[in-house]
């Protein structure tokens, strides 16, 4: 064989280890754990009972559980003085000491940003962290030591400013919420704040609380009975509602692999992978392997868990119904092996039909090689003659034959 037909064969048989070397069109699932790039992969399977972790938003490296924020009982709060509060002293009998600046100041006295409050005759008083009644008495000692015999001291708090939370996004009254001495609760500030806008998605309310943000599905919260009027929001906690146009840009799972209708599937409150199924017109009846049902969801950075459904029975579809996807996860149908054999033809089937077609363009040029280039006319004309040379040929041998045999 020439160099033109080595040259031939060396890129057919490189396109056939390619195709060998191409993707099987399966996905290599881990059969319990492993760990790649840093990443935990970990692999459950649906049928036993393993349903995951519902999740109400992205995971977060700092997401914290709402359960811990639960009280048993709302507990009897008893305000602490703090800066920026409205304290007012009442001396009965006393006006002059009730009201020490007159009618400018009806409302009592500010306390400044270090916690500190003046009174006359008791002096500068450290009032930030104090209770009413514990100010009461420190009140009612220093008048006793200097003026007064057995005075009758009341102490209000009549404005709160120290302690707060802030409420954004789509309520009604976005602002400060302030404290007083009644505890207040998710619902409560959510009523103070005017409610959600008609804009709102209370399924992704979250709650931020030092280096913490807790999650609140407000929809499911009231459907499946949890108790959200049991989490005391504090102060300087940060309560966000979203817009839920916002949300719906993440709230989606993907649906790919063996199905009819591969894609992104949009999610309502709730969605079990039994509904996305069905949303992507259902397993291909044909290429999916029923027994490889997969569902992808990053956990976190450093983990990826992985469910697996064996659908060949109807209780593991009962099963699928139940179990809850969370935004963005990922469901992944497997190609039964009778469908990766088919696709692996499918790719073969041209190269073959290239190497045929190589080998006939390396017979053409030897052909060349050998004869000389010869124009179409050129070729049915050797191709009479040499018809003809044949016909002599046979003509003239058979007639020897003839002569021989009478010779004979």
């Amino acid at each position: 064989m020439n160099k033109i037909g080595i040259a031939l064969c060396g890129v057919a048989g490189a396109i056939l280890s390619g195709c060998f070397a191409a993707p099987q069109m399966r996905m290599d699932i881990p059969t319990d754990s492993t760990t790649y790039n840093g990443i935990t992969f970990k692999l459950h399977s649906i049928e036993k009972g393993d349903m995951g972790e519902p999740v109400e938003v992205a995971p977060n490296p700092s997401e914290g559980n709402l359960t811990d924020l639960m009280v048993d009982s709302l507990p009897d709060l008893e305000y602490r003085i703090g800066p920026l509060d409205m304290v007012q002293v009442v001396v009965w009998e006393h006006p002059e000491l009730t009201s020490p600046m007159g009618q400018y100041q009806p409302a009592g006295q500010k306390v400044t940003t270090d916690g500190k409050l003046f009174y006359p005759y008791a002096g500068e008083l450290q009032v930030a962290g104090l209770t009413a009644q514990e100010l009461r008495k420190e009140i009612t000692k220093r008048l006793s030591d200097k003026i007064l015999n057995d005075p009758q001291v009341d102490v209000r708090v009549t404005g709160y400013h120290s302690r707060k939370a802030f409420v954004s996004g789509a309520v009604n009254r976005p602002g400060y919420v302030h404290f007083d001495e009644n505890p207040m609760t998710i619902p409560d500030v959510i009523a103070y704040v005017g409610g959600f806008d008609e804009k709102a998605d209370p399924s992704f309310v979250q709650l931020r609380r030092g280096d913490k943000v807790y999650n609140i599905d407000y929809v499911r919260a009231f459907k499946e009975n949890i108790p959200i009027d049991r989490i005391l929001v504090k102060p300087g906690d940060q309560l966000f509602v979203p817009l839920k146009e916002e949300m719906e840009r993440d709230r989606k799972v993907y649906v790919l692999g063996e199905v009819n209708r591969t894609g992104i599937v949009r999610m309502d409150n709730y969605i079990s992978l039994a509904e996305a199924l069905a949303a992507a017109g259902g397993v291909n009846a044909m290429n999916a392997a029923p027994s490889d049902i997969y569902v992808i969801r990053n956990t976190s950075k450093e983990k990826i868990d992985i469910y697996q459904l064996d659908a060949k029975n109807a209780m593991a579809l009962a099963m699928a119904d139940r179990f809850e996807l969370n935004p963005r996860d990922i469901v992944y149908v497997d190609a039964s092996g009778i469908a990766t054999w088919n696709r692996l033809l499918s790719l073969i089937t041209p190269t073959m039909s290239a190497i045929y077609l190589g080998t006939n363009i390396v017979q053409n040029v030897q052909e060349i090689n050998n004869t000389g280039w010869k124009t179409p006319s050129q070729k049915r004309a050797s191709s009479t003659s040499s018809t003809t040379s044949t016909s002599t040929n046979t003509a003239n041998s058979a007639a020897n034959n003839a002569t021989n045999a009478t010779g004979n």
